[in-house]
C-alpha cells in the first residue's frame, strides 16, 4: 500500500499536468507551455483523478504522523468536494469574472517567468494555446447548454464584456501590452522570438474576442433569467469551499447580528471623526477630502508597498516568528477589466516566486487612505500572505501545503485584520473606520449571498438598520436591492459593488467563507483559551499562532477541532 504522503506527492504532480493553470499558481515545475483542458473531455479526466486520488486514500497505510493525517483529511474533504461540483454540473455553467476558465487563463500569465529572454520562449508557446484553452471552455458550456443547465444571463454579459476588454481591438489587446515588455527589455536580442510573440498576443487576443462574441451574441440568448443557485447547488459549493455543511437559517440570523454590531460600532467611529454626522456623510468627507487622497497610480502601489513592509517588520519577532525566506511580499496593480477586489497569489513551491498582492485601480488615479490599511493587512500580513507562505515552509503533506480552503483562508485574514486592531495597528478613528467597514461589509456579504441564491426573505431587523435601504421586510432579495445593500453595508461605491454583487452570483457560498471562518478561528481560540485554564497555565498567544498556522488549510469542521487543542 501506498502512503498518504506519496499519494499526496503524486496528486500534485498529476493535477498540475492536466491542469497546468493550477500548477502554475501552485508554482509547481511543469511544461510552461501548456494551457488547461477545460472541455468535457478535460473536466472527465480531472474528475477521474480525484476520484483515484480518493479511492488510493482509502487503501492507505495508516498515517505515520500529525503532517499525514492532517493531510489526508484535507484531502478527502476538498477532492470529495470538487467532486460534488463536476458531478452537479457546475463546471458545465462556469461564469463568472472572478474564478473561472477565462480570467484563470488570462492571470496565469502575470505569474510566469519574464526575467530573462530565454523565459519568453515558453510564453509564446502558452499565447498560443490560449486559442485551444477557451475553445474547450466553450465546449463545455454549450453541453451544460444542451443539458438544461445554463449559466445566468447576467454572468453571460459580464465575462463577455471581460473578454472584450482583454481582447483589445483585433490587434492583442492586452496580451499585446504583456509581450510589449519584451520588446522593451530583449528585443534587440531576438528580433524573430519577438515578432513570434507579437503574432502569439494577436492569437490570444483574438480568442477572447471570439468567446466574448459568442457568450453576448449565442450563449446569453438561451441562459437564465434567474441569478441565484438554489440550496441544493449551494450546499455543493458550500462543502466545497468551507469544508462543511451549513446550517443555512443560522448563518442567515448569525450574519444579520453581526452586522447590527458592526454598525453600532460605525456609528461611535463615525462620531469621532464627524460629530453628529451620519456614516454617508462621514463616508462622503473620506472619499473626497484631497488631504486624505493619495494621487497616481504609481503613488497608491508605493503607499500599499510601505504598509505591507511596515506589517511585516513590526510583527516579526513580536507577534510571530516571520521566516526570513517569507518577508517579502510584493505590491502589484493588475490589469483593467480585473475583478474590483483586492487578492493576493501565493509564493511558488521553491519560493522562488515571491507572494503577491494585487489592488485593481477599476480606472482610478486617485485613491482614499481610510479603507485599504485594513485590506493590507488582510491581503497580506499578518494575512493571506503570513498564513500561505509559512504553511510552505511547514511540515505537511505536499497536496496539503499547496492547498487552500476558503473559510480557513479567508477566515484567517479577517481574523488577522482583528488581530491588528486588537494590537492597535488602525491608528486614527479614519483607519479604524475602514476596519469596521470591512468587517460589516463581509457580515453583509453573509447575509447578502445567503439570500440571493436560497430566497431568504430580508427580516425585520434590515429596516432598523438600513430604513432609507429600499429592501423591506418579507421582501425577497433582488440584483439591484443588493448592490445598494452593499453600498451602504460597506462603505463601497456603486461599481464595486455591483462588481461584488456580480461575484457573490458566480460563486455560491465563497462569500461568506470570511465572516464564518473567521468565528471557526476566534472559537478555536476561546476553545484553546479555556483548555489551557482548565489545564493551569497562562495562554501564549504567539505559540497558538504559530502551532495552528501549522495546521495547513483545514475545512471548518476540522479546523474549529484542531485549534481548540493547538
Amino acid at each position: 500500500m501506498a502512503t498518504i504522503t506519496d499519494i499526496s506527492s503524486r496528486y500534485v504532480d498529476n493535477v498540475s499536468a492536466l491542469d497546468p493553470v493550477r500548477g502554475e499558481r501552485w508554482g509547481v515545475k511543469a511544461d510552461p507551455t501548456r494551457l488547461t483542458d477545460y472541455s468535457p473531455e478535460g473536466l472527465a479526466a480531472i474528475r477521474a483523478l480525484l476520484q483515484r486520488t480518493l479511492n488510493e486514500l482509502q487503501e492507505a497505510d495508516p498515517a505515520q504522523d500529525d503532517a499525514e493525517r492532517l493531510g489526508g483529511g484535507w484531502m478527502q474533504d476538498f477532492l470529495g468536494g470538487e467532486v460534488g461540483l463536476i458531478d452537479t454540473g457546475e463546471r458545465d455553467r462556469w461564469l463568472s469574472i472572478i474564478t473561472g476558465p477565462p480570467s484563470s487563463t488570462r492571470s496565469v500569465f502575470d505569474l510566469m517567468d519574464r526575467s530573462t529572454a530565454e523565459a519568453w520562449q515558453p510564453i509564446a508557446k502558452r499565447l498560443r494555446a490560449v486559442d485551444g484553452a477557451l475553445a474547450g471552455y466553450r465546449a463545455s458550456l454549450e453541453r451544460g447548454l444542451v443539458d438544461g443547465r445554463p449559466a445566468a444571463r447576467r454572468q453571460a454579459l459580464a465575462v463577455a464584456d471581460q473578454c472584450a476588454t482583454w481582447a483589445g481591438n483585433g490587434e492583442g489587446g492586452w496580451f499585446a501590452g504583456y509581450v510589449a515588455e519584451y520588446d522593451h527589455r530583449f528585443g534587440a536580442t531576438d528580433g524573430a522570438l519577438g515578432r513570434e510573440l507579437r503574432d502569439a498576443a494577436t492569437v490570444a487576443g483574438n480568442a477572447y474576442g471570439r468567446l466574448a462574441e459568442w457568450l453576448r451574441r449565442d450563449y446569453a440568448a438561451k441562459a437564465t433569467d434567474v441569478d441565484g443557485s438554489g440550496e441544493e447547488r449551494y450546499q455543493a459549493w458550500a462543502r466545497f469551499l468551507l469544508g462543511t455543511e451549513l446550517d443555512l437559517d443560522e448563518a442567515y440570523a448569525w450574519g444579520w447580528d453581526e452586522l447590527g454590531r458592526l454598525e453600532a460600532e460605525k456609528a461611535r467611529e463615525c462620531e469621532r471623526i464627524l460629530p453628529g454626522a451620519s456614516f454617508l456623510e462621514v463616508q462622503e468627507l473620506l472619499t473626497t477630502d484631497p488631504a486624505r487622497m493619495i494621487e497616481g497610480v504609481d503613488a497608491y502601489r508605493a503607499w500599499l508597498q510601505y504598509l505591507t513592509d511596515e506589517a511585516i517588520a513590526g510583527l516579526s519577532g513580536q507577534q510571530f516568528d516571520i521566516d526570513p525566506s517569507i518577508r517579502r511580499c510584493i505590491v502589484r496593480i493588475p490589469p483593467e477589466g480585473s475583478a474590483a477586489a483586492a487578492y493576493y497569489t501565493p509564493p511558488s513551491e521553491d519560493l522562488s516566486r515571491p507572494g503577491q498582492t494585487w489592488f485593481p485601480t477599476v480606472g482610478r488615479t486617485r485613491f482614499p487612505t481610510w479603507d485599504d490599511v485594513s485590506t493590507v493587512y488582510h491581503e497580506a500580513v499578518p494575512g493571506h500572505h503570513l498564513q500561505g507562505a509559512t504553511i510552505r515552509l511547514v511540515h505537511l503533506t505536499r497536496a496539503h501545503k499547496l492547498g487552500f480552503v476558503s473559510a480557513h483562508g479567508e477566515g484567517w485574514a479577517l481574523y488577522a485584520e482583528r488581530l491588528m486592531d486588537e494590537l492597535g495597528w488602525f491608528r486614527t478613528p479614519e483607519t479604524r473606520l475602514g476596519f469596521l467597514c470591512a468587517h460589516a461589509f463581509r457580515a453583509a456579504r453573509v447575509v447578502a449571498d445567503i439570500g440571493l441564491h436560497t430566497g431568504r426573505p430580508i427580516p425585520p431587523v434590515a429596516e432598523t438598520l438600513y430604513p432609507d435601504w429600499s429592501g423591506k421586510p418579507g421582501q425577497r432579495w433582488g440584483y439591484e436591492g443588493a448592490i445598494e445593500f452593499m453600498t451602504r453595508a460597506g462603505g463601497m461605491d456603486h461599481e464595486k459593488s455591483e462588481s461584488e454583487v456580480l461575484r457573490y452570483l458566480s460563486w455560491p457560498s465563497q462569500a461568506t467563507a470570511y465572516k464564518l471562518g473567521e468565528r471557526a478561528w476566534l472559537a478555536g481560540r476561546d476553545g484553546a483559551k479555556a483548555a489551557a485554564r482548565a489545564a493551569g497555565r497562562d495562554f501564549d498567544l504567539k505559540g497558538w499562532h504559530a502551532r495552528s498556522l501549522a495546521l495547513g488549510p483545514l475545512g471548518l469542521t476540522r479546523l474549529v477541532q484542531e485549534l481548540t487543542k493547538a
